[in-house]
Parts: structure tokens; C-alpha cells; sequence
């Protein structure tokens, strides 16, 4: 099990968001839960907390937040990630959906 945290720069997420919370995915067998949360952190950055059943992949963890942070203004907003193994591809895709759920909500 490895976990670490980490903010990164972000533009400011819009100020009027569908929800104060999003979750996307479920932790499981090659799975992971995405939940990102609004407000009550600094503007210019998304702190991320990520815990993880595989150990020795926090470089990759680190180039896919910070590329999602750089991509989608969501600074001010807390992704707390629990992973069951998945590949990178799902990890964006998981943030990606939770993003539109909060922004856009659940249509």
C-alpha cells in the first residue's frame, strides 16, 4: 500500500459548480474511485491525496494529476483517489468523469 499527497497549480475552478462533491468509479479489482470536492482550499491549486495498492508507480500518479491539473481549471478543489490497480488510462478517465459530474453534474 503507498500513499502520498501532493498539490499542484491549477487555474481556478469555476465558481459556480453543479455540486460541492462528484465521485466517479468504485474501488475494485483493477478499479479506482476518483472524488473530487469544491471549495475551502486555495484557488490556484488542486491538492490531491492518493492511496494505492501498488507500490513504485508514484512518478506516473505524478504525471497524470499534474497533466489533469494543467488541462482543467480545478484549482480549489480536493481528488482524494483510492486505486485498486488501475491503469493510467482509467485513472484520467475516472478524473475526467468526476470533473464533468461536478461541473456540469449528473445528466
Amino acid at each position: 500500500m503507498e500513499k502520498f499527497t501532493k498539490a499542484f497549480p491549477s487555474k481556478p475552478l469555476p465558481t459556480k459548480t453543479a455540486k460541492p462533491w462528484a465521485l466517479a468509479g468504485v474501488v475494485g479489482s483493477g478499479n479506482l474511485e476518483v472524488l473530487l470536492e469544491s471549495g475551502g482550499r486555495p484557488k490556484d491549486a488542486m491538492e490531491c491525496h492518493v492511496e494505492t495498492s501498488i507500490p513504485g508507480y508514484k512518478a506516473s500518479w505524478l504525471a497524470a494529476l499534474a497533466d489533469f491539473a494543467h488541462h482543467y481549471p480545478a484549482g480549489g478543489t480536493k481528488v482524494t483517489i483510492n486505486d485498486q490497480g488501475a491503469p493510467p488510462v482509467l485513472v484520467t478517465l475516472r478524473l475526467r468523469q468526476a470533473y464533468d459530474h461536478l461541473t456540469k453534474g449528473d445528466k
